[in-house]
């Protein structure tokens, strides 16, 4: 029920139960106020749960992490903060993935050098969860965390033996953006598109997209291309997105070309992606090619492309506005989706 149930006394009901003698009542009790949210972030709430970390059982103490996560700012004190440390060394590898996740999520308020420390060390750990989360925690610390030894610690992560580490590392390093764009960087996430997993072929895309203009090389983009082919359609869209945020200076003739045959690609989500990075390319996107093939696409049976294609035309301007294009717009005016007539009506 959570927010709802949120009354004074419910959530004293909840906080006298984190004392039952059933170790899975506690734990839910941990779940329920942390379901509350921060409607449930009285200080006597918050005290209780970092007693809560001291739980004999693990499970209770990974619930009392999570919950003081989903309390809200108010949680992040510095005396939360030094417990959720100190949970980084709990014997549970549940316990200490919890504390790097709710680390994470108070982002910057947490990001002082000991919490960071902690994290790195994290790296290390033997449960493959907890690296994933130190990875997930380092890269919602902000620029504090952008640090030499970070980064290159989270490079080295990138050849963990667990595809989820990986993935978790290369989100990091996009979360850095530019403080992380460096040419080893660089060098490691083009490297990482032959990775086996598809989400760490994707994680890596969306790194090199984030680390912006510094990222925009010829290698990189080359690479980005070769991904539009990848079996995988998250790291499709994840290459459409990166080479469209690239803007003009992926603008290439060759990169046009695999978008507007991306418009054909199996997966909606990829032909919606394609369409309306066409229409960030540029001018020298706008030809009479790219646009005959966003004309068509207006005619897709899934609505997020049709709306994609109409966001495209309006952005190439003046140079789509022939009388075809404009009918056909005015056509798509008649679509069953609201946002695909607003763009449309836009775009005209």
């Amino acid at each position: 029920m959570g927010e709802k149930a949120a009354t004074s006394e419910v959530i004293n009901q909840l906080v006298g139960t984190l004392g039952d003698e059933d170790t899975y009542v506690r734990n839910s009790a941990c779940d329920a106020l942390g379901d509350m949210g921060e409607k449930a972030a009285t200080s006597e709430v918050i005290n209780r749960l970092v007693s809560a970390l001291g739980d004999e059982n693990s499970d209770v103490r990974s619930g009392a992490c999570y919950a003081l996560g989903k309390v809200g700012e108010k949680a992040a004190t510095s005396e939360v903060i030094n417990r959720l440390v100190s949970a980084l060394d709990d014997e549970g590898s549940n316990v200490r993935n919890s504390a790097c996740y709710v680390l994470g999520k108070m982002g910057e308020k947490a990001a002082t050098n000991e919490v960071i420390n902690r994290l790195v060390s994290a790296l290390g750990d033997e449960n493959s969860d907890v690296r994933s989360g130190a990875c997930y925690a380092l890269g919602k610390m902000g620029e504090k965390a952008a640090t030499n030894e970070v980064i290159n610690r989270l490079v080295s992560a990138l050849d963990d033996e667990n595809s989820y580490v990986r993935n978790s590392a290369c989100d990091a390093l996009g979360d850095m953006g530019e403080k992380a764009a460096m040419s080893e960087v660089i060098n490691r996430l083009v490297s990482a598109p032959d990775d086996e997993n598809s989400d760490v072929r994707s994680g890596a895309c969306y790194a090199l997209d984030k680390m912006g203009e510094k990222a925009a090389t010829s290698e990189v983009i080359n690479r980005l291309v070769s991904a539009l082919d990848d079996e995988g359609s998250d790291v499709r869209i994840s290459a459409c997105h990166a080479l469209g945020q690239m803007g003009e200076k992926a603008a290439t003739s060759e990169v046009i070309n695999r978008l507007v045959s991306a418009l054909d690609d199996p997966d909606s989500d990829v032909r919606s992606s394609a369409c309306y990075y066409l229409g960030k390319m540029g001018e020298k996107a706008a030809t009479s090619e790219v646009i005959n093939q966003l004309v068509r696409a207006l005619d897709d049976e899934n609505f997020s492309v049709r709306n994609s294609a109409c966001m495209a035309l309006d952005d190439i301007g003046k140079k789509a506005a022939t009388n075809e294009v404009i009918n056909r717009l005015v056509s798509v005016l008649g679509d069953e989706y609201s946002y695909v007539r607003y763009s449309a009506c836009h775009a005209i």
